[in-house]
C-alpha cells in the first residue's frame, strides 16, 4: 500500500474509534439514568405495596369493629 492510502486509513480508524468510544459514553449515560430510574420506581412500588396493607389492615379493624358491634347489640 502507498504511504497516503495508509496514512488515510490509520486517520479513517482512528475517527472510527473516537466515534465507538463518544457512542459508549453516551449509552455509559443512558444506562446510569436508567439504573436510577428503575430505583426510584422500586421504592415508588414498595410504597404502593406497603399503602395496600396499610388500607388492608385498616378494613379489617373496621370489619371487626363492625362485628364485635353487631355482636354487643343483639345481645343486649
Amino acid at each position: 500500500m502507498p504511504k497516503s492510502r495508509m496514512h488515510k486509513r490509520t486517520k479513517t480508524v482512528a475517527i472510527s474509534h473516537n466515534m465507538i468510544a463518544y457512542k459508549l459514553d453516551e449509552i455509559k449515560e443512558i444506562v446510569n439514568k436508567n439504573s436510577k430510574d428503575i430505583e426510584q420506581l422500586k421504592k415508588q412500588m414498595a410504597m404502593g405495596t406497603g399503602g395496600v396493607k396499610a388500607v388492608f389492615v385498616i378494613g379489617a379493624l373496621v370489619a371487626l369493629f363492625f362485628s364485635i358491634f353487631d355482636k354487643i347489640k343483639f345481645w343486649g
